[in-house]
């Protein structure tokens, strides 16, 4: 439960994790990006989420980004780091290295692969609560988790003391709409695939946003919907919502989600770098139907863009 623990609100990209060509993690590029995007006005950021290939990171580098990110952004904006994992004692273990960098929270998917149950779920976020005693957003992402984490469920993780809030990322945006009404007095509840439905979820109460290419691709145009959709510029809020639900089917299309994305920022002069195997980078082919999207949606018009 929340309880006042955290004050997290507003749109936190789930930001990439740059490799070099030969797998390394490109520290300058890493930095440059969050430096980017603060200038452009995220409100806090996920370090090692989707976006970041967690899977493809281990522990040790994990702790890397996160202490990269906390250096950068020196307390200006909330850092969350991602810390899921299938073991539960892995899991606190980096929660508790994480917790002691200084991090806002950490973000943690249900064990994926091992398909436990509810109850087995339940104790397995109960057990970091009371271990690492840091708090906790929930990324409920069914398809990738083997669980999911419905209201239901998510009024059993409230009573846990260190289960501050829930990335909400299910596609049924009904479940969206009745975790909000479950549990949004006791946890923050944010929604993920923002590009698609960021106004339509503050709308209906989420506190704000785990986004993807949105911001990394569109930049302060993208992560512009947050505020304003809860300022109220309605016609403004879906004007944008329009234009990022436009470059997420365009992209959606191409490729491997974060080489996508990469390739996307690499051809707008942003710092996307290379993915880590087992991603590949897009074919010569595939970068140039991203080029049209970027192209189609007036993107390339960028002023970053015309400086390289």
């Amino acid at each position: 439960m929340n309880n006042g623990k955290v004050a997290w609100r507003g749109n936190y990209p789930a930001l990439v994790s740059p490799f070099t060509k030969d797998g390394e993690i490109d520290e300058k590029k890493f930095i440059e990006n969050i430096e980017i995007l603060m200038s452009e006005g995220i409100h806090g950021c996920v370090v090692s989420g989707s976006n970041g290939e967690s899977w493809a990171l281990k522990g040790d580098d994990r702790l890397r980004l996160f202490k990269l990110a906390l250096e950068t952004t020196q307390g200006r904006i909330p850092v969350i780091g991602g810390t899921g994992s299938i073991i539960t004692e892995d899991v606190i273990e980096l929660t508790k290295a994480a917790g002691a960098l200084g991090v806002s929270g950490v973000m943690i998917m249900p064990p994926y692969y091992a398909l436990p149950n509810r109850r087995e779920v339940v104790a397995h976020f109960k057990a970091i609560s009371d271990e690492a005693k840091t708090p906790v957003l929930i990324y409920n992402s069914p398809k990738a988790a083997g669980f999911d984490v419905t209201a239901d469920v998510c009024e059993e993780l409230a009573n846990i003391e260190y289960i501050c809030g829930i990335k909400q990322s299910t596609p049924d945006f009904v479940q969206f709409e009745t975790t909000v009404a479950a549990v949004g007095d006791r946890m923050v509840v944010f929604t993920g695939r923002s590009a698609s439905r960021g106004l339509g979820a503050v709308l209906m109460g989420a506190e704000g946003f785990v986004s993807s290419f949105d911001p990394h691709v569109m930049g302060a145009e993208g992560i512009s919907l947050f505020e304003l959709s809860t300022g109220g510029k309605l016609d403004e809020a879906r004007k944008v919502q329009e234009r990022t639900l436009a470059l997420d089917t365009a992209l959606g299309k191409i490729g491997t989600g974060p080489a996508t994305m990469k390739a996307a920022m690499n051809i707008l002069g942003r710092p996307g770098g290379f993915p880590r195997r087992p991603l590949q980078p897009l074919t010569p082919t595939e970068e140039n139907q991203v080029r049209a999207v970027l192209d189609g949606l007036g993107l390339l018009k960028t002023d970053r863009a015309a400086a390289e």
